[in-house]
């Protein structure tokens, strides 16, 4: 055969291209691999960013015990030891009136004088009728008296003279009754003159010259007179220091509105009981006021050296969340695990308040906690500030 008709088939690849070709598959699976790998990787790195970014950041404070023995300032109102609003026990004309507002007075001191036209006239009546009826009494007790004798000598029935005498016992009723109203009437009467019942202050008048005044509460008072030597102040002791409030106990009283140096009283008498809707003890101190320093009617504030039976805390007051449950506040455990805790309110101080009730030494509290806090959480505490102090927020 010549070389002409002699057919090329391809032939097989040889040895070294198979290597080749080898090695390109085994660098291309290798870098798959890595691929494959450097996304797991990634992924699992996401992950760990996400759950990490998931778990709340919080930071917490240790709450302050707040002192047993503290000064409690608590708002008081003054009144005057007694107030007497003056009415008129008879029905009258004002005549004239004697003492305006201000003015100091004493027991007995006359404070106006009414025109009694209607009670004069009652009065002359009945001491007419008591005079008619005096005539007829002593008529009849000699008419009794004669008709006793004849009947003791038998000229006349015993029924007779018993008629006699029982009319003569009837016109004694008679005038005992008619003295009794006369003696009323005068009363009435001598209630024209208005008199101040003890000694202190006119602190109302309610009457001008020639005005109608009723007789009795129905009517208008005419005056008010306030006794303000010795004044009361009425405050409420919250339930937390009641127990430690009692009789006898000092007192420090100052009405800043008038700039007046505190006056020491004495705590004179409580209720025994707490108001059910305050939950608060009232209290009343007694205060001397010969120099008339105070007034009654104003606020003053009252300063009271108590003691808690509880252990009380101070937090900040952005550590509250107010829920639909009541008050609670957000505690982390040993596992950082969130628990929201009822807590009672005391007083509060502004950025400050006082928990009565609810935590104790050590406790972790959450600041600034946000609404979406829930029961078991977890959670991640921030890193402490070496200078925050316990029972304030970090700088």
């Amino acid at each position: 055969m010549s070389s002409a008709n002699v057919s090329h088939r391809p032939g097989r690849p040889s040895h070294g291209a198979r290597l080749v070709l080898i090695a390109l598959g085994v660098a291309l699976v290798v870098l798959g691999a890595l691929g494959i790998a450097k996304r797991v990787q990634a992924r699992h790195e996401l992950t760990e960013d996400t759950d990490r970014n998931a778990i709340a950041t919080v930071a917490t404070i240790t709450p302050k015990a707040s002192p047993r023995d503290q000064s409690l300032s608590l708002p008081g109102t003054v009144a005057s030891w007694q107030d007497a609003q003056v009415y008129a026990r008879t029905t009258g004309y004002v005549a004239k009136w004697y003492v305006d507002i201000g003015a100091k007075v004493k027991k007995g001191q006359r404070l106006a004088d009414l025109d009694t036209p209607d009670v004069d006239n009652q009065l002359l009546q009945g001491k007419a009728q008591m005079r008619t009826d005096q005539a007829n009494e002593a008529f009849a007790k000699l008419t009794a008296d004669r008709y006793q004798k004849l009947a003791t000598q038998g000229l006349i029935a015993q029924q007779t003279a018993d008629q006699y005498m029982a009319q003569y016992k009837a016109d004694v009723a008679t005038v005992q009754a008619d003295a009794a109203n006369v003696a009323r009437l005068q009363n009435l009467q001598d209630f024209k003159h208005i008199d101040a019942p003890y000694d202190g202050i006119v602190t109302q008048r309610n009457l001008n010259l020639g005005a109608l005044v009723d007789a009795g509460a129905s009517g208008s008072n005419l005056f008010v007179i306030a006794d303000t030597s010795t004044l009361r102040v009425f405050v409420d002791v919250p339930e937390t220091y009641a127990a430690s409030v009692h009789v006898g106990m000092p007192a420090n009283v100052s009405l800043n509105t008038y700039g007046a140096k505190p006056i020491t009283g004495t705590v004179a008498r409580t209720a025994d009981a707490l108001d059910p809707n305050t939950r608060t003890l009232r209290t009343e101190i007694d205060v001397a006021n010969a120099e008339q320093r105070l007034v009654p009617g104003v606020y003053a504030n009252v300063t009271l050296q108590v003691s808690t039976a509880t252990r009380n805390y101070i937090v900040p007051a952005n550590v509250l969340l107010f829920r639909a449950e009541g008050l609670r506040v957000a505690l982390v455990d040993g596992q950082e695990h969130v628990h929201l805790q009822p807590v009672t309110l005391g007083r509060d101080f502004g950025n400050t308040v006082e928990i009565t009730e609810g935590l104790t030494d050590g406790d972790r509290v959450v600041l600034s906690p946000p609404d979406s806090l829930y029961e078991g959480q977890q959670v991640k505490l921030a890193e402490p500030n070496k200078a925050q102090k316990p029972g304030l927020p970090p700088n």
